[in-house]
């Protein structure tokens, strides 16, 4: 059975998939039936609309595009890395806007290709040094330790986001690179304390308190996020108990606290509207917990619950969904054989929202860590039933060998080589709590 007719056996996953990107996200176009990876097209496509824009604004450099990444990076008139447009919120708000006005996304990308020149001297970028907070998984696309050059100078941050460094100037906004760094004979560490200093200083912007101890700033600067990093701003919402936070975009920060119910229900509802909005960061609640920001949800039966648990799991859906094509196109480009097995959404009997994926006896597959596990057998045929679905705990716990953890990747993603025997596959069918969706 190939990979692609593998999918025929998920199909019933697809409706799940549609109605979680809908519910927080624009959704992609449809390519012709039968098309393996319609998605990956029509983002080149886009690509291409973008390195036109790019160009148009004689942006010096040659340009090119990168589709594992989905970005379009120049090279400097000296050989290093000049500027980086990441394309996927250009392409979600492209998506988002009614065709006659998508011109106007276009030209606004080509504008942000005209970035300052990194400066020469720390003492230049000092000044316009700031951190700005994203998803996570638009940064971890760059091996740290591959010796390739990397854009962008970070570090994660309550394990679902990350902080980035930038030089911000009227012009235009660009990523500190570790070169910058190196140049500037500046650590990260320094570098950070001095973009924080910068950050305390922008204009104070009052909190909307939503409900009493539940608080929204929205901003119109890019550092709505960012605020979650200020102690005076942060200490501006009194709440109950420990404090949550949503950044559902790069202007909207929420503050509860994680005892507080109905506060807890306000910001996912407000985090749900804001999501929808350009330039979307990330769904999941964070916790401020003695090791940091941690990610959250309230316990079973608050009213919150659900649509948490959704806001989340439709995060984690896109960045699995990113994950994969990038990561498809590099072992396509390299020859692999490899298989990238997809996250595949689908829902319960009750109602909740659970993830699953497909392990196949027909060669190595790189699994994301999944809710539920198909286990296929290629010689039944491309429409035959799994021959075992198995929550993840019980895989983890009685796979060995067989299953292993790949360095180096977030979302994380395990090896598997080879396949259970029948005797264990048995044990996992005879086991009445195999299938429960944790």
């Amino acid at each position: 059975m190939s990979r692609n007719t593998q999918w025929k056996v998920v199909l019933f996953g697809v409706s799940a998939l549609v109605l979680v990107v809908v519910l927080v996200f624009a959704s992609g176009t449809k390519g012709a039936p039968g098309e393996p990876y319609p998605e990956l097209r029509e983002k080149d496509a886009f690509a291409q609309q973008a390195l036109e824009a790019l160009r148009a604004t004689g942006i010096p450099g040659a340009l090119t595009y990168d589709p594992e990444r989905f970005l379009i990076q120049s090279t400097a008139p000296d050989g290093g890395l000049g500027m980086v447009v990441f394309l996927s919120n250009f392409h979600r708000e492209y998506l988002a806007t009614a065709p006659e006005k998508r011109g106007e996304v276009l030209a606004r990308l080509g504008r942000s290709g005209a970035l300052p020149e990194g400066a020469e001297t720390y003492a230049q970028a000092r000044p316009h040094l700031m951190l700005v907070v994203r998803a996570r998984d638009t940064f971890e696309q760059f091996p740290q330790q591959s010796g390739e050059k990397v854009p962008v100078s970070w570090q994660p941050l309550g394990e679902v986001l990350a902080e980035a460094l930038v030089q911000d100037t009227p012009e235009a906004m660009r990523y500190v690179s570790p070169d910058d760094l190196a140049r500037w004979g500046i650590s990260y560490g320094q570098a950070h304390a001095d973009a924080m200093a910068n950050l305390r200083r922008l204009d104070s912007v009052p909190l909307t308190h939503l409900a009493l101890g539940t608080c929204l700033l929205a901003t119109n600067d890019s550092y709505g996020a960012s605020r979650l990093l200020l102690e005076d701003v942060m200490s501006g919402c009194e709440v109950k108990g420990e404090r949550v936070v949503l950044v559902p975009n790069r202007d909207t920060l929420l503050i509860t606290g994680a005892e507080d119910a109905e506060g807890l229900l306000e910001v996912a509802e407000a985090a749900l509207a804001g999501l929808k909005a350009p330039r979307p960061v990330d769904g999941r609640a964070l916790r401020l917990t003695a090791d940091g920001w941690r990610p959250f949800l309230p316990e079973p039966g608050s009213p919150s619950r659900s649509l948490l648990e959704n806001l989340a799991f439709a995060s984690r859906v896109r960045g699995y969904q990113e994950q994969t094509e990038r990561l498809r196109r590099q072992h396509e480009a390299e020859g692999s054989q490899l298989h990238v097995a997809g996250y595949v959404p689908e829902q319960d009997a009750k109602g909740r929202f659970f993830g699953q994926a497909i392990w196949s006896n027909d060669g190595e597959t790189l699994l994301p860590r999944a809710d539920v596990i198909l286990f296929m057998d290629a010689a039944l045929g491309p429409h035959a039933p799994p021959v075992a679905s198995v929550r993840w705990d019980l895989v983890v716990r009685d796979a060995g060998m067989l299953l292993m953890p790949e360095l180096g990747l977030y979302p994380e993603r395990y090896r598997v080589r080879g396949f259970p025997s029948k005797e264990l596959l048995q044990r996992w069918k005879a086991d009445p709590t195999a299938m429960d969706v944790p």
